[in-house]
């Protein structure tokens, strides 16, 4: 159907005369009888009136298949992560790119663009070059937030451009986006508590625990991590009070998959036990730095092969709290394993010095299974 016989079609429906609906738009009744009977086209000016007037977008107005178009931008979104994934950003940035031409309205994918460029930027050691990608990606972000009405989208674009502002100093515009979010009261994930019923509602109370509990164990792990103190201000934790901290966490965890099934959770006991690593370092504790480096490589392992799937396999959650919960593919979360971090960890921290160059050796042979083949020659430069 083309758009003179939508237009005939969609007034019909609104029982509506041609004389109407040129009333409306301020022009001829014979302007309209020429679309209809497909002698002209209507000016582009009018075609977000037309669809104001009939309740559409103005897609189902020029008969763009909606359906077609949002299988399409989600095939795109999915090749370009998958190449995010493999650290192939400039693939990545170049299918988007054709893509926003195709579909330059589409906010999914300028918000997908965005995190692109800021995966660029973070690699990018040249200023000249990261202050351009930086200005695109705030230039991305804030046309979403003027025009884009979903809020999944725009919540990711305040988060790209929050982290952005506050790479270029920008921290007063940062401040000023989270200002206008709100608290922690009444959300989505509280709402869904109370409308969900019977197995759904447990599946997403469950959910939400694991989400909660991660967040927190995060801050408790950090609570020192980046504080500027200013002139007599002292920290509020000492080293050996951040490695007790590190310790609570691993505590908790422990309290909470008793059965030793940790899922997403090796996340945290990796960081926290990579932490009591370095600190029995400095400590010149080298028995007990040894084991915790162990334990840190163990969890950093079972992160990868548990939540970094290649995959449709899914694993379950066994513990009291999480039982029959699924394990999240969190592959997507960042284009590196963690096992490559800790490698990078590795080579920068000269562990070689402190424990036997066997036991390094094993731990690194083992991580290098998580690791993109494209991305090892990043840890060695």
């Amino acid at each position: 159907m083309n758009i003179g016989e939508t237009i005939k079609k969609l007034r019909k429906q609104k029982d509506m005369t041609q004389e109407q609906l040129a009333e409306y738009l301020n022009i001829s009744t014979q302007a309209v009888s020429k679309w209809e009977t497909n002698l002209t086209l209507p000016d582009i000016t009018l075609v977000p009136m037309l669809a104001n007037i009939f309740d559409i977008s103005a897609d189902v107005l020029l008969g763009i298949d909606i359906t077609l178009k949002k299988e399409r931008i989600e095939k795109i979104e999915k090749e370009a992560l998958n190449y995010l994934f493999k650290s192939q950003y400039e693939e990545a940035k170049k299918i988007l790119r054709g893509a926003l031409k195709e579909y330059p309205n589409s906010y999914r994918l300028m918000v997908n663009l965005a995190l692109t460029l800021r995966n660029i930027a973070w690699n990018t050691k040249a200023e000249t070059d990261k202050k351009a990608l930086n200005e695109e990606i705030i230039s991305l972000c804030e046309r979403i937030l003027a025009e884009c009405t979903d809020d999944k989208v725009r919540n990711v674009a305040i988060q790209y451009l929050c982290y952005t502002y506050c790479d270029i100093g920008e921290n007063e515009k940062a401040m000023d986006l989270v200002n206008k979010l709100p608290g922690n009261g009444v959300n989505s994930d509280y709402l869904l508590g109370v409308i969900l019923k019977g197995t759904e509602k447990f599946r997403h109370k469950q959910k939400q625990i694991v989400n909660d509990m991660g967040a927190v164990l995060r801050e408790i792990m950090y609570l020192n991590y980046n504080c500027t103190l200013t002139d007599g201000e002292i920290a509020a934790y000492n080293p050996d009070e951040v490695a007790a901290l590190q310790s609570k966490v691993i505590d908790i965890i422990n309290i909470l998959c008793e059965d030793g099934n940790f899922g997403s959770f090796s996340d945290q006991l990796s960081h926290a036990h990579l932490h009591l690593c370095d600190f029995n370092i400095q400590k010149k504790d080298y028995d007990a730095a040894l084991q915790h480096f162990k334990l840190g490589a163990q969890h950093t392992i079972l992160y990868d092969a548990i939540c970094r799937r290649d995959d449709d396999t899914e694993e379950e959650y066994t513990s009291l709290i999480f039982r029959g919960m699924k394990v999240g593919n969190l592959k997507y979360i960042s284009p590196h394993s963690n096992s490559w971090f800790l490698l990078q960890r590795i080579e920068s921290g000269n562990y070689y010095l402190y424990f036997p160059s066997e036991e390094v050796r094993a731990i690194k042979k083992e991580l290098l299974k998580y690791v993109n083949p494209a991305d090892i020659y990043l840890i060695y430069q």
